[in-house]
């Protein structure tokens, strides 16, 4: 049977030589995405969440994670194990991408199944609550609008972002607050004006020491 653990090294080993770029690639493990968090989130011209299911987990939390991730990513990847495959393939969206993981010879290989479409269910609100409260106001600021100020609370503040920026353009903006902090996913607690009630991702796998580049408006020719 395959475990997280199996999966997880097998996964990155992966997505660290087709994201190898550290100036434009990061993978972060354990993105804090609403009520969840995704298992590995890569971040350089998309949002791409990849789910890990093992033979030793269930599916029971997989359709809350399904409503959380749809609201932010991209793109969704589930990595599953053979014994929850069947079940997990009829309970995805079928935008979601599909991988199967097996042990062979005394490791685990991945095979893609599905490839990830893009999602067309993203959420302007869920995509604007990964902005920390000061990104979210610097946003407004850059699209013109300055009616809202640091008095508005920062659901006040994440609904103006989301009801006067593009989706597209919105998340571009998620993408770069997300490297220039170096790979959080959501706010510390930092402050009491903050207003901010979620939380931060945990291990950084690809990261640039130096992040002033990531302050820079990102290419027209964007990687996936």
């Amino acid at each position: 049977m395959t475990r997280d653990v199996d999966i997880r090294k097998a996964l990155l080993a992966n997505l660290e030589v087709k994201y190898s770029d550290s100036s434009h690639d990061l993978i972060v493990e354990e993105f804090g995405c609403k009520t969840a968090r995704a298992d590995v989130a890569v971040i350089n011209g998309f949002l791409h969440a990849y789910e890990i299911k093992s033979d030793s987990d269930s599916l029971d939390r997989l359709p809350s994670q399904i409503d959380a991730y749809q609201g932010v990513f991209e793109y969704v990847t589930l990595i599953c194990g053979r014994r929850l495959l069947e079940r997990a393939r009829t309970t995805i969206p079928k935008w979601w991408g599909l991988q199967k993981a097996e042990f062979r010879d005394g490791s685990v290989l991945i095979h893609e199944l599905r490839t990830a479409k893009p999602n067309p269910n993203q959420n302007p609100f869920a995509v604007a609550r990964m902005l920390w409260k000061t990104e979210a106001l610097a946003v407004l600021r850059r699209f013109g609008h300055r009616g809202v100020t640091s008095r508005c609370t920062a659901d006040e503040v994440w609904n103006a972002v989301a009801a006067h920026v593009p989706i597209a353009e919105l998340t571009n903006e998620v993408r770069q607050a997300i490297k220039a902090r170096g790979g959080s996913g959501f706010a510390r607690l930092s402050t009491p004006s903050d207003d901010s009630c979620t939380t931060e991702s945990t291990v950084q796998v690809n990261h640039s020491p130096d992040l002033s580049w990531l302050l820079s408006l990102q290419s027209p020719h964007l990687r996936h």
